[in-house]
């Protein structure tokens, strides 16, 4: 099952965006992300969290339409991403997007790039998007797409990332060993348009960029 989470961080390109996620399987709203599929005229199949980011006018329209809706206490344990993605799991989905998870608040943005790592560790397939970047974390070996001449960089989140190989890129590696903080594979290129990674050992973040 493919799964998309709307959250309330940034979407500045409602059309790109309801393109990508309109037909997934199962579309979950973390709290203000309502607003998101509000304006994307998309009714998602439930609306979790607190809903302290989302008005009555919002709540009762999703309600009417048949919205299941998760309500939480206000001071709770977990950020409403979190929580989506517990709903996800229940529901034994396989594949997560996740989309308004980017915005200013640099604390939410990190924050939401590493659930991605748990959810790696449990098998789930899980990517950040938005109009301009998809973000994937890697611990084997990955067949990337994209345009010949879009970006796409490798950054490790262990502190040691050993064995890389790249292929179908513009700097190409060989069994290579990156350290955290080493910015050696940050801005390569598509030459083609599919590529592979390869690692032996650790954890890297896959960034497909465009201006």
């Amino acid at each position: 099952m493919r799964c998309v989470i709307i959250s309330n961080g940034d979407i500045n390109d409602y059309i790109f965006t309801k393109k990508q996620i309109e037909h997934y399987d199962l579309i979950i709203c973390a709290d203000g992300g309502a607003k998101h599929a509000w304006a994307m005229d998309l009714v998602p199949h439930v609306i979790v969290g607190d809903l302290d980011s989302i008005d009555e006018n919002m709540i009762d329209y999703f309600h009417k339409q048949h919205v299941q809706f998760c309500k939480f206490p206000p001071n709770k344990d977990y950020t409403d991403t979190e929580l989506a993605i517990d709903y996800a799991l229940k529901k034994k989905v396989k594949e997560i997007t996740f989309v308004g998870v980017i915005g200013s608040r640099m604390d939410h943005t990190i924050a939401n790039v590493t659930l991605l790592l748990p959810l790696l560790n449990k098998g789930v397939q899980a990517k950040i998007l938005n109009e301009h970047n998809e973000i994937i974390v890697c611990d084997g070996h990955m067949k990337i797409e994209g345009k010949i001449g879009e970006y796409v960089s490798i950054i490790p989140l262990s502190e040691k990332v050993e064995g890389i190989t790249l292929e179908g890129l513009q700097y190409p590696l060989v069994d290579a060993t990156i350290l955290m903080g080493e910015s050696i594979g940050v801005s390569n290129r598509f030459v083609q348009s599919k590529a592979e990674v390869t690692i032996k050992k650790g954890k890297i973040l896959i960034i497909k960029s465009k201006d």
